[in-house]
């Protein structure tokens, strides 16, 4: 008796069921603007993001963990990027950081994120080197 179509038969049937519920879906470029509400937005379109559902995008969870893994305090390797967000002083300038510190890096966490979201606000995720 040939045993081998039945234990093939056997470990698909066992093995089929295990992919099918294990599957992960794995976000794509193409895919991340339907599951991402910050992405693909015209500039009209990014002022009806709130800043928390822009700070809990996964762009913006990407971006955090690119730029400085989450610390406030972070400075790049040159001195010129700071903070969080890893904004140089001509964006810190520009979206308002300074009526709150000097520098990003000497603001507090809210503080950044509030300058950044500005920040996206009029330009999109295009500083920190993500197309739209």
């Amino acid at each position: 008796m040939n045993l081998k179509p039945k234990v093939a038969a056997f470990a698909i049937a066992l093995i089929l069921p295990l992919a099918s519920t294990q599957a992960i879906a794995v976000p794509t470029q193409t895919n991340l603007s339907v599951t991402d509400p910050t992405r693909g937005l015209a500039k009209a379109q990014r002022q009806t993001i709130s800043l928390d559902i822009w700070l809990s995008s996964p762009t913006a969870i990407r971006v955090i963990k690119k730029e400085s893994k989450g610390n406030c305090k972070a400075i790049g390797a040159k001195g010129k990027y700071r903070g969080k967000w890893q904004m140089n002083a001509a964006f810190w300038r520009s979206y308002g950081g300074l009526e709150f510190a000097p520098r990003a890096d000497l603001a507090t966490c809210e503080q950044q994120d509030q300058v950044a979201y500005r920040g996206w606000l009029a330009r999109g995720w295009q500083p920190w080197g993500i197309k739209s």
